[in-house]
């Protein structure tokens, strides 16, 4: 009994790995063909050039594309392709029929098989706030040798630069501005000499920073005991296109640490609704994204079951497609209707797992019975 159950989740497991190396293989691909100068640009000015270096920068890029953009929908699906060959498979030679002729209940070798795709739920959830997170980290700007980056804080994230550190709660990259923005000028000495606060900065093209409404604190560095000079709801330009003002636009509080995204939307309730919701949906969907690799395993078992000796694979395995599209379908669409407020924040990713377990379930009751 043993030795079948390991059986089946060894095959399982390869095949999982297989076909993971196949979807990526088929990826990189289609990445290389269609994105070639993209990944040229992003990994090195000179991998165009045919030399090792050109190769290795190209190879480097194309990983980060397939991590950041791939690798958290293709896991639960290749684990949704695996749970089906395995059981279909099983099902065209009758191991399943010789399986139940000796008495064995199916459960014997299901189990085992969504037992390893639990475990590789949780090797995802590692890989998500590892690989894939650095990834969409890197692919969103946030590693450039040119200019230091945001540190991110409990309630902000920082940036320093030169003699000016700067605080941001919120970055928008597609209206290229910043919310919440604090600016420390240092003198020679390291004293604060301004403090400039603002509630709304626009980044223009030329990276200069529009501020509007500003708050200002001016400080004598030669005599600290002197009151600030104070000036309120002014209007400025500051050029700080030197210190890489752009790099902030990609500082987006998304790509933190679960935790850390956790403690940011506990620090900033006051950020701008549309960001808080759209944080709050992004939190939900990391949390839940792992365990679509169980959940789409168990989704494979009823289409699986329904291949018999006479090998008829098309009907279930387009069944089995038409159920993962609608689930990605209701997953894009809930999205798009938390995010008008129509219903709640954060409720999409996990009815989108209860509605694939349930319908797993029932489908595999109506079988059995």
């Amino acid at each position: 009994m043993r030795i079948l159950s390991h059986y089946f989740a060894a095959r399982f497991l390869g095949l999982f790995a297989t076909v993971f190396a196949a979807a990526f293989l088929v990826l990189a691909t289609v990445e290389l063909v269609l994105n070639f100068d993209d990944l040229s640009r992003f990994g090195s000015a000179s991998a165009m050039s045919l030399n090792s270096g050109g190769v290795l920068a190209i190879g480097r890029s194309l990983g980060i594309r397939l991590a950041s953009y791939y690798m958290a929908d293709v896991i639960p699906i290749v684990s949704f392709l695996a749970v089906f060959i395995t059981i279909a498979w099983a099902g065209r030679a009758m191991e399943l029929i010789g399986v139940q002729a000796g008495g064995i209940r199916l459960i014997r070798i299901t189990a085992p098989i969504l037992a390893a795709s639990l475990i590789l739920s949780f090797a995802t959830a590692i890989l998500h706030e590892t690989v894939i997170l650095r990834s969409q980290q890197i692919s969103a700007g946030h590693e450039d040798q040119k200019h230091r980056q945001p540190d991110f804080g409990r309630e902000a994230f920082w940036y320093h630069r030169g003699h000016t550190v700067t605080k941001i709660t919120m970055a928008d990259a597609s209206t290229r501005t910043l919310q919440g923005v604090a600016i420390f000028e240092r003198g020679a000495q390291g004293t604060i000499t301004r403090v400039i606060r603002a509630s709304i900065v626009v980044i223009e093209l030329d990276g200069s920073w529009q501020l509007r409404d500003a708050s200002i604190w001016t400080f004598d560095p030669t005599d600290p005991r002197t009151d600030p000079e104070f000036e309120k709801r002014a209007s400025l330009t500051l050029d700080l296109d030197a210190m890489g003002g752009d790099a902030l636009l990609h500082a987006d509080p998304e790509v933190l640490p679960i935790a850390a995204l956790a403690r940011y939307l506990d620090a900033n309730p006051d950020i701008t609704p549309s960001s808080l919701r759209r944080l709050r949906a992004r939190f939900h969907e990391r949390l839940a994204a792992p365990w679509l690799v169980v959940f789409f395993a168990w989704l494979a078992l009823p289409f699986a079951l329904r291949v018999d000796e006479r090998g008829h694979f098309g009907p279930p395995a387009a069944a089995g497609l038409a159920a993962l599209s609608a689930f990605f379908l209701f997953r894009s669409a809930g999205s798009s209707l938390a995010q008008q407020e129509w219903i709640p924040v954060g409720l999409t990713p996990w009815l989108a797992i209860s509605l694939v377990c349930l319908g797993a379930t029932v489908a595999l009751w109506r079988q059995r019975s």
